[in-house]
């Protein structure tokens, strides 16, 4: 069994003095109230967060797309933002290439507006250090400011000689991260990747790559699984402090995603050799067809010819008709899609139904 590693207090950190004990009657008397929510639903101030996704899974467009939501106080994937400073801490990316993309993104969108003095870039590539070594000038400079939310990305960059595997080394990591949102007041957020292999064989909280630890220390993980529809992702969030959200679906629209809200958010993208949750389109096709169908007619083929339980095809039916993929009047429901089967408006009593184009 191999010894827990505490990289700080190798490195000569001295730990900090614990707090007294105190009865109930004390807490009460002095308990804190909540922090504001910077993310409505998933992030207070003065908490962690990781977002975690695969490789190349374009989770640096996704933190720098909140950070401008943060910064002008607009929505970020529909949920509310508090406007707050925010920092943006890179790693990676060239001067030239972070420039690239806040001004591609500023240009798509418009709804975020005065940022000149909310949201600030702090371009670090060649400074990547031991996260305990670098931790003190970091907040030598981030104590001139009062930053509400502070983005590091990517987390690999500031592990120094840290094993990603190690439970120990990485508690270490989340233990400077929480430091330094203890110490500035801000909401920490980093970005971190899946382990290799089929993602969808693990539950959410265990797709990212190494130690536990990643997953069992933040208050807040939002996790980016590929969807099976090509560059969507279904969102899912493991929430400590706050009720666990539905999940939804993103998808990659150049230089941000977008709420993809007509996309089933269970089916995820599978090896060849497991079975396909059903995607949307599958069910148009074959519980609809290119009839108008009673709702017990289309139960029924659901039933027949995906294994459907009628809970299931329902939830199907009504969700994509709130997403306008699937229309309905007088009992009878059709496909709304072109090319995925309207009615003929030719068909007698059906003449006279409104066809969404």
């Amino acid at each position: 069994m191999s010894e827990q590693v505490d990289i700080a207090v190798d490195l000569g950190a001295v730990p900090p003095a614990l707090p007294e004990i105190v009865s109930l009657r004390q807490f009460a008397a002095v308990a804190t109230p909540a922090p504001p929510q910077i993310i409505e639903g998933i992030l207070h101030q003065g908490c962690k967060m990781i977002l975690g996704g695969t490789s190349k899974s374009n989770k640096s467009w996704c933190l720098l797309d909140l950070a401008l939501s943060v910064a002008s106080g607009q929505p970020w994937w529909g949920r509310r933002c508090e406007k707050l400073p925010v920092v943006y801490i890179n790693f990676e990316l060239h001067d030239w290439a972070i420039a690239q993309r806040v001004n591609a993104l500023c240009a798509a969108r418009s709804d975020c507006k005065g940022m000149g003095d909310t949201l600030h870039l702090w371009n670090l590539r060649g400074h990547n250090a031991d996260l305990t070594l670098l931790r003190p000038k970091l907040e030598e400079q981030l104590a001139k400011h009062q930053f509400g939310l502070i983005i590091l990305d990517p987390a690999y960059k500031v592990l120094g000689n840290r094993d990603e595997n190690a439970n120990g080394e990485i508690a270490s990591l989340m233990n400077e991260l929480e430091a330094m949102a203890k110490s500035s007041g801000a909401a920490v957020v980093v970005a971190h990747h899946f382990a290799k292999g089929d993602s969808t064989a693990k539950s959410a909280m265990d797709r990212m790559s190494g130690a536990g630890a990643w997953a069992r220390d933040p208050d807040s993980i939002v996790v980016l699984t590929p969807h099976e529809e090509e560059n969507c992702f279904t969102v899912t969030s493991i929430l400590r402090n706050l009720p666990q959200l539905p999940e939804f679906v993103v998808s990659w629209d150049y230089p941000l995603m977008r709420l993809a809200a007509d996309l089933n958010p269970d089916a995820l993208r599978r090896p060849q050799s497991k079975n396909k949750v059903c995607s949307d389109k599958e069910f148009v096709e074959a519980a609809l067809g290119d009839k108008p169908k009673s709702f017990s007619a289309v139960i029924e083929t659901a039933r027949s010819q995906l294994g459907m339980s009628p809970a299931t095809a329902k939830r199907y039916l009504n969700r994509l008709k709130e997403a306008e993929v699937i229309c309905q009047s007088g009992g009878l429901y059709w496909a709304a899609h072109q090319g995925v089967g309207e009615p003929e408006r030719g068909e007698g009593s059906m003449a006279h139904m409104p066809i969404k184009e």
